[in-house]
């Protein structure tokens, strides 16, 4: 379906994309993407023809420096492409934000976005390549990941995705970051990283079903749904629980048990609306 954008400014956009991305509607992403980046381009044009400072741009309403919203676009744009198994029109986003000092009149905000965008753009090519099952990255990306806390937790993820679409073992990974992303779950819900947060706990029970330790599996699957019930995340609840149901036979009745009681749990908050 094709989205009205007309008169959208800048930032509403980025809050566009942000929401898309937390309800993973790719094919959104793209078309708010390429409107981003189209506004984002016009202005500096506008900018570039009045000889003015960056800075100038603050009348069109712009909240950030505009190497923010050149990257940001097409770094969502790569995102989606990548979920979408588009890999090659993914690279193709990379190359146009892993180098953002082209543009004139860079403050030092806007050489922190450039410095930023261009470490994300290598570490989002080590993510396609996983993709395809190049797991000779992976000692690269995992030493990315030790030096940017920040993008564990969405790093681990695509570890994840990757072992799980090519069924290699990556318990060292679990076992390495476990403790970290418990210990900044926090920061991950306080900063509306919540699908990440529970994504985390989704995928490492599919991980534990493929790896053929349904126990571990269907524990996590329970935390899961937990952790959505208390976070109101629903997406992340209809994941949980059809996975679940997938897996209902090979579990115990105290997990059967445990299951029933959070879905009353649903069933409760449903009617009392």
């Amino acid at each position: 379906m094709k989205l009205d954008l007309n008169g959208i400014n800048a930032d509403s956009l980025v809050q566009m994309l942000k929401a898309s991305f937390t309800l993973e509607n790719w094919e959104g992403i793209l078309q708010i993407a390429d409107r981003l980046y189209s506004e984002i381009n016009h202005l500096y044009s506008v900018k570039q023809l009045e000889r003015a400072d960056v800075q100038r741009l603050s009348v069109h309403g712009l909240n950030r420096s505009i190497v923010y919203y050149f990257g940001y676009s097409m770094c969502l744009k790569g995102i989606a492409l990548e979920k979408l198994g588009r890999f090659d029109e993914a690279r193709e986003c990379i190359t146009k934000y892993e180098e953002l000092g082209w543009i004139s009149g860079i403050d030092a905000e806007g050489w922190a976005e450039v410095e930023y965008y261009r470490e994300i753009a290598q570490a989002n090519r080590y993510i396609i390549e996983l993709q395809e099952g190049n797991t000779a990255v992976l000692p690269d990306y995992l030493l990315y990941l030790r030096n940017n806390e920040e993008e564990v937790l969405p790093g681990v993820l695509y570890i994840l995705d990757s072992a799980i679409k090519h069924e290699y073992n990556v318990n060292h990974v679990l076992d390495e970051f476990s403790e970290q992303i418990a210990a900044m779950a926090e920061y991950y819900v306080t900063k509306r990283n919540i699908r990440y947060y529970i994504d985390y706990f989704y995928m490492t029970a599919k991980y534990y079903a493929l790896q053929g330790n349904l126990a571990d599996a269907v524990n996590t699957l329970l935390h899961s749904l937990e952790t959505s019930i208390k976070l109101k995340d629903d997406t992340g609840f209809r994941k949980s629980a059809a996975l679940f149901e997938k897996l209902r036979n090979q579990t115990t009745s105290d997990q059967l048990d445990k299951y029933h009681g959070l879905i009353e749990t649903i069933l409760d908050r449903e009617e009392s609306k």
